[in-house]
């Protein structure tokens, strides 16, 4: 091999060298890089991850001790209403109990309709609606509807009525609610009982502001007073 064949394999090995520490740069650049993005997504999970344990946090004691508070309202017993967060096939899963202490020992009732009875049911489907309403950026209407509410309480329909109107007033919401239970109606603000002839359907009040009877009109073919309301009320 001849000098000069020596030297233009010396000159392409450095051309080659080059390349090769440039190429080794730019990867080097890119795994840097990398490297960040990775430790940027490491510390935005982490503070995703606990602004969303605080929110959950705040959230579960908020309406654990609402609904605690609207149950031992009612039940002479020491019930607590707890909200318990299990992670389910890759998501977070929310299952409300019912748990009470006896003799020392904390009980857990999972399935609250068998074990604890339907009337605790209401006062908790009750109390959750309202603590989720009142938690509502922007808030919905102040007005909520209620069908048959309280209907499996027995004889604690009358202390369920008293949670209805004292909640009502000092969250300064309107609550319109159909009834055959006459301890709700006692307290109730205003009440009206509706019966039909086979006919017609007669609206009548039975408790708070008067009103007039305004017009008659025609809903699919059956003829229905119309009342319209002159005061304000719950």
């Amino acid at each position: 091999m001849t000098v000069q064949e020596i030297a233009d394999q010396f000159a392409e090995v450095s051309a080659n060298q080059k390349i090769l520490r440039q190429q080794l740069e730019v990867k080097s650049n890119q795994v840097s890089e990398m490297k960040q993005v990775v430790e940027d997504q490491i510390q935005a999970r982490f503070f995703i991850s606990e602004a969303a344990r605080l929110t959950q946090s705040r959230f579960k004691e908020k309406i654990e001790s609402l609904v605690t508070m609207a149950v031992q309202s009612v039940f002479d017993r020491p019930f607590k209403f707890q909200l318990v967060f299990e992670r389910k096939r890759n998501k977070m899963e929310c299952l409300p109990i019912i748990t009470e202490m006896i003799n020392g020992k904390e009980s857990v009732y999972s399935d609250m309709e068998e074990d604890v009875g339907g009337g605790l049911i209401d006062i908790v489907a009750f109390a959750s609606r309202i603590v989720l309403w009142s938690l509502e950026k922007p808030r919905s209407r102040n007005t909520i509807i209620l069908d048959e509410p309280m209907k499996n309480m027995g004889e604690l329909i009358s202390l369920g009525g008293q949670i209805l109107r004292e909640i009502s007033h000092k969250l300064n919401f309107q609550i319109i609610l159909v009834t055959h239970e006459d301890p709700l109606i006692e307290v109730s603000d205003r009440a009206y009982r509706v019966t039909h002839d086979g006919v017609m359907s007669n609206v009548e009040l039975v408790k708070g502001a008067q009103v007039n009877v305004e017009e008659k009109t025609e809903s699919k073919g059956i003829p229905v007073r119309k009342l319209n309301r002159r005061q304000g009320g719950n």
